[in-house]
C-alpha cells in the first residue's frame, strides 16, 4: 500500500462521493506513488466511481469490490467458486451501463479475479443467465447440504459453530480442538466453506464442531445473500462459539459487528459462548483487564493450547443446562439406545439388572421423548 488518507465528510456527494478538491489533491498523491489502484472504503454507485476514475486516470475499486476479490483468492471449491461469482456478477450487473476504466482496463492486480475479462465484457442478458444458472447450481449444493444433514441428525450429535469476526482465529481453534489440518492464514477469509468434524469435550461424550466464514463489518448483502447456502447452517447449530481476537485494538467494533449479522440471520437468541482467542499476545495488564469487562467470557489461546480444557467444560455444561434428572428402564433388547443415551444424556450412574438396564441420567426433554418412542421407561426422580 502506498499511501492512506482519510477524509470526513458530514455527507457523501452525490458525484464524487468525496470533494472535488479532495479528489483531485488524491489524484495528485496517487500518481506521485505511481499507484494502479485506488480503494474506496465505502461503496460506491457507478456514477461516482466514474467520475472518479475521469479524475484520477486509474482504476477506482470501492470495498465491495474489494471483499469480493480476496474472497475469490480463497475459493478453493467449486461451492466457494460458485457463490463467489454469483456475488460478483450480482454486484456487476447494475454497474453495466458504459464504458470506463472499471470496464475496459482489465489487466492483473486488485478487482479483477473471478468472472475475468470475457465474463466483464459480455452482455446484461448474457450475465442474467449467468447468476440464473448459478443459482440453480447453489439450490444442488443446498439439497446436498440437506443430504448431509439429514445424516448428521440420525446419528444425534449435538452441533456447535464457530462464529465470529474474519481473522478471529477461529480455523485454528477448529483445528486444535478437533486436531484436524483445515488451512489457516492471517490474511481474510481463509475459511469460506462450511468445515465439520466430531471430538469429545467431556469424557467420551462427543459433538460436531462446524468452522463457517469470517463475518465483517458492513458486509456486502451481495456476500450473504451468496452465501446463504453456507450460513444456513448455523441455524441448526444448537450453540454458537462466538470467537473474538483477544489482541485487537477495537474489541467492541468487532463483537457488535459480529452480533449485529447474527442478530439479521435471526441467530441472535440461540445459545452462544464468547470466546477470546489469542490471549497469549496479552500482557498480564490486560489479561486482567479482558478478565474485568467481559466476566462471563471463556480466555483461550488455540495456538499455544490455553484454557481448552476449561472451554470444553463449558460447552458440556451449556449444552446441559436446563435438564431434568430422571431414571431410564428398558430390556436388553433395546440395547442399540444404549449409544444414543450416551451421546445425549448425561450418565449418572448405571446398573445391569436380570432382565433390564437403569440408567439414571441428564437430559432435554426433547431426547426422553424420543426415548420414550423407542420402547424406554421414563421415570422422575
Amino acid at each position: 500500500m502506498a499511501d492512506c488518507v482519510i477524509v470526513k465528510r458530514p455527507q457523501p456527494t452525490p458525484s464524487l462521493y468525496i470533494g472535488k478538491g479532495k479528489a483531485e489533491e488524491l489524484a495528485n498523491i496517487s500518481q506521485e506513488n505511481r499507484a494502479d489502484v485506488v480503494i474506496f472504503n465505502n461503496n460506491l454507485s457507478f456514477t461516482q466511481q466514474r467520475n472518479l476514475e475521469d479524475i484520477f486516470g486509474i482504476k477506482i475499486i470501492d470495498r465491495t469490490q474489494l471483499i469480493l476479490d480476496i474472497f475469490a483468492h480463497h475459493a478453493q471449491t467449486q461451492e466457494g467458486s460458485l457463490q463467489v461469482e454469483l456475488a460478483q456478477l450480482e454486484y456487476l450487473l447494475p454497474r453495466l451501463k458504459g464504458k470506463g476504466i472499471m470496464l475496459s482496463r482489465l489487466g492483473g492486480g486488485i478487482g479483477t479475479r473471478g468472472p475475468g475479462e470475457k465474463k466483464l465484457e459480455v452482455d446484461r442478458r448474457r450475465i442474467t443467465d449467468r447468476i440464473h444458472l448459478l443459482k440453480k447450481e447453489l439450490t444442488t449444493v443446498r439439497q446436498h447440504r440437506d443430504t448431509m444433514r439429514k445424516k448428521r441428525q440420525k446419528e444425534k450429535l449435538s452441533i456447535y459453530s464457530l462464529v465470529g469476526y474474519t481473522n478471529a482465529g477461529k480455523s485454528t481453534l477448529f483445528n486444535t480442538l478437533t486436531e484436524s489440518r483445515e488451512e489457516t492464514s492471517s490474511s481474510l477469509f481463509t475459511t469460506l466453506d462450511t468445515v465439520s468434524r466430531t471430538f469429545s469435550i467431556h469424557n467420551s461424550f462427543k459433538i460436531l464442531l462446524t468452522d463457517t466464514v469470517g463475518f465483517l463489518y458492513k458486509l456486502p448483502p451481495h456476500l450473504v445473500e451468496a452465501f446463504k447456502a453456507t450460513l444456513e447452517e448455523l441455524q441448526y447449530a444448537d450453540c454458537l462459539l462466538h470467537v473474538v481476537d483477544a489482541a485487537s485494538s477495537d474489541i467492541l467494533r468487532l463483537t457488535n459487528s459480529v452480533n449485529s449479522i447474527l442478530a439479521n440471520l435471526q441467530l441472535h437468541e440461540k445459545p452462544t459462548l464468547l470466546v477470546f482467542n489469542k490471549i497469549d499476545k496479552l500482557t498480564p495488564e490486560e489479561l486482567q483487564g479482558l478478565q474485568k469487562d467481559y466476566p462471563e467470557a471463556i480466555l483461550v489461546s488455540a495456538l499455544k493450547r490455553v484454557n481448552l480444557d476449561t472451554l470444553r467444560e463449558r460447552m458440556y455444561e451449556v449444552l446441559f443446562r436446563d435438564m431434568i434428572e430422571v431414571i431410564l428402564k428398558f430390556p436388553f433388547k433395546l440395547m442399540e439406545v444404549v449409544d444414543y443415551i450416551h451421546r445425549n444424556c448425561e450418565v449418572i450412574k448405571t446398573n445391569y439388572k436380570e432382565d433390564n438396564v437403569i440408567y439414571w441420567v441428564r437430559a432435554r426433554q426433547h431426547k426422553l421423548t424420543y426415548l420414550q418412542k423407542k420402547g424406554v421407561e421414563v421415570q422422575g426422580i
